[in-house]
């Protein structure tokens, strides 16, 4: 057992433990209030994910969680039971939630209830901000980025509620138009960003029917005459949900619509070429929870989602000379089935109690049908939750289950689930256990140690266009892997009362996959293969993160974040370089670079950083003022993910890639009425 762990359990000694939510398995729970003055968040709950133990990054400040180390596709986002296919705009800017809709968050960092699948990193249960029930209530938001209004709006008489939410990314869009007002000849810039969600919420009975409709929109790029580049992203869902009480519980049955889209085009006024990439869905979800006795609740459901997915490419080709008015125009249109696909489960779990015990077994049983290739495959999926209270001073936590995904890639993108259905499936046990414990002055403590046999790994490479290609099982299998990955977790929690709190966490991961590499001799040559177990492309060995916020007389709050995480293999991908070492060129004898093997490529250097936020809240008549300064990357730290191998004055030269250091910055105000 670690010094961390053995630590933790010493502190529960004197301490009294935290008891979960009845049937919630082993998540981390926060509330949005805790998570809002975390520095380096903006003041999105979904953002202050990347602070907590378990979960690394690909690239800082890019919000794609990478949890015990699996790609980030692996994890699931959820609010209020409806799947959230694209956390930020263009992925790497503000979120595509306006942050005062999410009033709080379960994550879920192994394996989840049963409800959950197709997921095997983690699962963040987000919870959706309550329907005013007495009075109109409105939050404005204005910073260097976005205008934002959240307004909610109760009919008292009729039962009936009303609330709508969005954002608009108002600075790039003015950018662009003046930009191109300043430019009289050549493509315009586009720069459009903004999202919506919109809930009905109508008294029925003892019961309520819910229409939810949320969706985001991302243009960004040239558009014109000229060369262009230009890329888009959008997504929908509309959700209709009635929940009523049968029996000794309540029953929910839902339908959710959808429709996600990625479309790009590049060219000149010679040749331009546009691809586009769809996805609608269609689901049905069916759940009855009930608390049968005092010691016994149960919980069961059944969901089905259609995904159709399309790819379509424009190929637009004027011949002849530039400037010539008389030249024809030829296009070209193909528009491509990729994938028609039908996932189907059904589920069930209980939650027994007893004294200080807490279990709770499930099952999930999944369908996997996918079109035109020929796959239907059934998995099982049991899992274990148990919970004992050795006494009042410390608790401790087991939980195991077998869980299976189609295979995964770093970005969420339209189909992908669907269309790497014919790589082959993925499949993994997940084991962990853990202590939770309650200390002095408000402390709380966790730690957890993780163990997952990852029996079939299958990542998908975006640029080899794997999904598209005609030998996509063979691709699969010579894709595929085993390996394993370990870790510990820790936590220290203080939620903000009186005057300060803090959030600390360090992640040690480890995640291995059996891979054949390539030999090689110094001039480069592939001598031979052999399988060895190789860390993953996307392991940071050491994380550490803590977050800290004062409260200061005269509504002051000021408040940090540091992280520190060791580098990850130099092992090339979408945005890495690959280790290179010297060698000789084998006709002329000179040095070159060449390909270090890749169970010897290097690790990228370790990155630090401070982030910092200061904010003043005050009053104006019936309005509750906030301003604030967040900025990312206080520390003006660069992190180094790429190196350049080249040569200057005859010798060879390695050196990091030169970009500045990246550093955000949020000035704001908010108005609550």
């Amino acid at each position: 057992m670690t010094p961390g762990v053995l630590l933790a359990l010493l502190v529960g000694s004197v301490s009294q433990a935290e008891e979960p939510r009845p049937g919630s398995g082993a998540p981390l729970t926060f509330e949005s209030s805790e998570l809002h003055d975390l520095a380096g968040t903006w003041g999105e709950p979904l953002r202050a994910l990347m602070v907590l133990p378990g979960v690394s990054h690909i690239v800082s400040g890019v919000s794609l969680p990478v949890v015990r180390g699996a790609p980030p596709s692996s994890t699931g986002f959820y609010l209020d039971g409806v799947r959230v296919p694209q956390l930020q705009h263009l992925w790497v800017g503000p979120a595509t939630l306006h942050p005062e809709l999410v009033s709080g968050l379960d994550f879920h960092r192994g394996p989840a209830p049963a409800r959950f699948g197709r997921e095997l990193g983690g699962t963040v249960d987000a919870r959706l901000l309550a329907p005013s029930t007495d009075t109109v209530r409105a939050v404005a938001t204005l910073d260097l980025l976005d205008v934002g209004l959240l307004t909610q709006i109760p009919v008292t008489s009729t039962g009936t509620e009303f609330t709508l939410a969005g954002r608009f990314a108002y600075t790039p869009w003015l950018a662009a138009s003046v930009l191109n007002g300043l430019r009289s000849t050549g493509p315009e810039l586009v720069l459009g960003l903004f999202d919506y969600q919109a809930r009905v919420t109508q008294a029925l009975g003892r019961g309520s029917l819910r229409l939810f409709a949320f969706g985001s929109s991302d243009d960004a790029g040239l558009r014109g005459e000229g060369d262009v580049v230009r890329l888009g992203t959008s997504f929908q869902r509309v959700d209709l949900r009635l929940t009523h009480p049968l029996g000794p519980g309540e029953a929910e049955a839902a339908v959710t619509w959808g429709r996600d889209t990625l479309g790009a085009n590049a060219g000149g006024d010679a040749s331009r070429l546009t691809v586009g990439l769809s996805e609608r869905i269609l689901g049905v979800r069916m759940s009855w929870r009930a608390a049968l006795s005092q010691r016994l609740a149960v919980e069961a459901g059944a969901d089905v989602e259609r995904q159709l997915v399309d790819v379509e490419q424009s190929t637009t080709f004027r011949p002849g000379e530039p400037g010539d008015p008389q030249r024809p125009t030829v296009t070209t249109d193909v528009l491509q089935s990729l994938a028609r696909a039908t996932f189907a489960a059904a589920y069930a779990q209980a939650t027994w109690t007893e004294d200080r015990w807490r279990l709770t077994p499930g099952l999930r049983v999944e369908g996997y049908l996918l079109e035109p290739v020929s796959l239907n495959q059934v998995v099982f999926e049991p899992r274990l939750h148990a919970r004992a209270r050795l006494s009042d001073t410390v608790g401790l936590r087991l939980g195991g289950g077998l869980l299976h995904q189609p295979p995964a890639h770093y970005m969420d993108a339209p189909g992908m689930d669907a269309a790497g259905l014919r790589l082959g499936m993925q499949t993994a046990l997940q084991f962990e256990a853990g202590a939770d414990v309650r200390g002095p002055a408000g402390f709380t403590f966790g730690a957890d140690v993780f163990v997952h046999p990852l029996l079939r790994t299958v990542d998908l490479d975006v640029l080899a266009f794997d999904v598209l290609a005609n030998d996509s099982r063979q691709r699969g299998e010579s894709r595929a892997a085993e390996g394993h990955g370990y870790g510990v977790e820790l936590l220290a929690r203080r939620p903000l009362s009186e005057r300060w709190s803090l959030l600390a966490s360090y992640t040690f991961q480890r995640r291995t996959l059996r891979t054949r590499v390539e030999r090689r001799d110094e001039a480069g040559r592939v001598l031979g293969t052999d399988e060895v177990p190789l860390a993953s492309a996307l392991e940071q060995t050491h994380v550490f993160n803590t977050s800290a916020v004062v409260k200061l007389p005269w509504g002051l709050t000021v408040g940090t974040t540091l992280h520190y995480n060791t580098g990850a293999p130099e092992a090339g991908g979408l945005l890495f370089s690959y280790t290179q070492r010297p060698g000789v060129e084998p006709e002329q004898g000179t040095s070159r670079w060449v390909p270090e093997d890749r169970d010897r490529v290097a690790r990228l250097p370790g990155y630090f950083r401070v982030d910092g936020r200061v904010s003043k809240t005050g009053t104006l008549g019936p309005l509750a003022l906030e301003a604030w300064l967040d900025v990312f990357n206080l520390s003006l730290t660069k992190e180094t993910f790429r190196y350049t191998y080249g040569r200057e004055r005859g010798a060879l030269v390695r050196k990091p890639f030169g970009l500045p250091p990246v550093t955000l910055p949020s000035l704001g105000i908010r108005a609550r009425y």
